[in-house]
């Protein structure tokens, strides 16, 4: 697992926002990935993506935490070119920094 790799999780994706030197922790902190038709989209906060042909949305405003160790089964489908994690990164900064 690394920075930008989207995970697929039960049935859903998420991408794992949390740098390399944290990975240690005992938790993780990931934002959905979900298919573009469901969720609307919020300029500066989602990033459209595509992955294996399919349209997704990114929610950079739904930042959750998980137990790292519930990831050890998680398997990478897609990771995010570095131009489309910076734009994960500078909507998540958004939320957190506007608090």
């Amino acid at each position: 697992m690394t920075k930008f790799d989207v995970l697929a999780i039960g049935g859903a994706h998420f991408l794992l926002v949390q740098s390399e030197h944290l990975l240690d922790l005992p938790s993780t902190i990931l934002v959905p990935v979900l298919p573009r038709d469901d969720d609307p989209g919020l300029r500066g906060l989602t990033v459209d993506i595509s992955i294996k042909g399919r349209p997704y949305r990114i929610a950079a405003h739904m930042p959750v935490t998980v137990e790292t160790r519930r990831l050890q089964q998680a398997k990478p489908v897609h990771r995010l070119a570095p131009e489309e994690g910076q734009r994960v990164m500078d909507g998540l900064y958004a939320v957190l920094w506007g608090l």
